[in-house]
């Protein structure tokens, strides 16, 4: 049986071999819990100051700005909740005439969306800010949507599904204009070791972003880990509430024993991500590339609109990551396209990680204007990592082509 070609590198990654002896290292030998006082509980302690550290390096912030969570997603609550529960609370008497605002873009990963409209039942006026076919921030109806109650926004810096790279800096920066006591934060998790990511401010780099959300199995570290980032170090004393009480690990922010091998193997995938940042854009861009000009080649994607396949991503490295591309092939549901491309042994998405499994359009791509009934459910996502070659770009190709035709005779 030939061993299956893996194109789903946004949904997830292997852990590299460093990462995995952390891990290891921690489970067996040191495994002493990092809020103990003995030389075990110290070994552990070191791993996480060590790790914390190397974060605050990256961000250009103190130690105690950088907040382990569980997840991606954890950080993105910590943050929304965080800052509309701190504020709930200072504000618990008041009948709120104008209630306090949070935008979240409508492209957001759903932990970000979802927890923002979560809060609507406790006053919060939660509104969806509009975007273009690129997946563009329309600044008219972004600036429209900031008023004096703006106590939030979310903004992700790369789209999960289409690949869209948001100006989330000079977003932050246009927004703070309107309402400079806002809050700022980014969903870095599929930006982070691929693109520059924000800093806390600096002489050289004026920042307005607040809170930066990063997740570890997203560069080849380990699941179950993540960071929110606090940039704005005001936060820390006032403005963020924890969301899990307890032994007041995580300057008090996130209860819980900390998982020092998790924490350093996320340390050691991220000094690998930093590192080979340039390599992987410039990788994965041959890939795409040569992706797309084999599907032309095939008279797959056309620029006709009776086009086999349509293209969903856009594709001026400006505004897009090279990592992560969409096609819809109108007339094919998503989810047989994906299975038969399986059993030719390519593994590709039909959107996120966190919500494939539910048989309806994918909200980015009705966001950015596809229609439901036709590329918007029926499309897939590819989306690369180092670890794919030219020789499997060509097998995806051959791929695509034999299941469009199978498609076809099948419809």
């Amino acid at each position: 049986m030939e061993e299956n070609i893996f194109f789903d590198y946004a949904s997830t990654t292997p852990c590299c071999t460093a990462a995995l002896e952390a891990i290891q290292e921690f489970s067996v030998k040191k495994f002493g819990n990092p809020s103990s006082k003995h030389s075990f509980g110290n070994m552990a302690n070191t791993a996480i100051k060590e790790a914390r550290l190397f974060f605050a390096d990256i961000f250009n912030t103190q130690p105690e700005q950088i907040l382990f969570t569980g997840s991606g997603s954890e950080a993105n609550n910590l943050a929304l909740y965080g800052i509309c529960l701190d504020y709930l609370s200072k504000n618990l008497k008041n009948t709120f005439n104008s209630p306090p605002r949070i935008l979240v873009s409508s492209i957001e990963h759903p932990s970000v969306k979802q927890t923002a409209l979560s809060l609507s039942p406790y006053g919060i006026d939660v509104q969806c800010i509009p975007v273009n076919k690129n997946g563009q921030i329309k600044l008219e109806q972004f600036m429209d949507l900031i008023t004096p109650q703006t106590l939030l926004v979310s903004i992700h810096q790369v789209n999960n599904i289409i690949g869209s790279l948001l100006p989330v800096e000079e977003l932050a920066r246009i927004a703070k204009t309107k309402c400079p006591s806002l809050i700022f934060h980014t969903d870095a998790v599929q930006a982070f070791g691929k693109v520059q990511t924000a800093r806390a401010p600096s002489t050289l780099d004026l920042t307005k972003i607040d809170l930066v959300s990063l997740s570890a199995h997203k560069i080849e570290g380990p699941k179950g880990v993540g960071a929110l980032i606090v940039l704005n170090e005001k936060l820390l004393h006032s403005g963020l509430r924890p969301l899990i009480w307890g032994g007041g690990q995580e300057q008090g922010f996130r209860s819980g024993t900390q998982n020092p091998g998790l924490i350093s193997a996320f340390k050691i995938a991220s000094q690998k991500a930093v590192a080979e940042q340039d390599q992987v854009t410039r990788h994965t861009l041959a890939l795409r590339n040569y992706l797309l000009a084999s599907l032309k080649n095939k008279k797959l994607l056309t620029a006709n609109l009776d086009s086999p396949l349509r293209l969903n991503s856009p594709l001026d490295t400006q505004i897009s990551v090279p990592h992560i591309i969409n096609l819809s092939a109108p007339g094919f549901p998503s989810g047989p396209w994906a299975k038969l491309l399986e059993e030719k042994n390519c593994i590709v998405s039909t959107g996120s990680a966190c919500g494939s499994r539910k048989e309806e359009s994918d909200e980015v791509l009705l966001a950015i204007g596809l229609s439901p009934k036709n590329q918007a459910s029926q499309a897939i996502r590819i989306s690369f990592s180092m670890r794919n070659t030219l020789q499997e770009i060509d097998i995806l190709t051959n791929a695509i082509e034999s299941t469009l035709n199978q498609m076809a005779r099948l419809a």
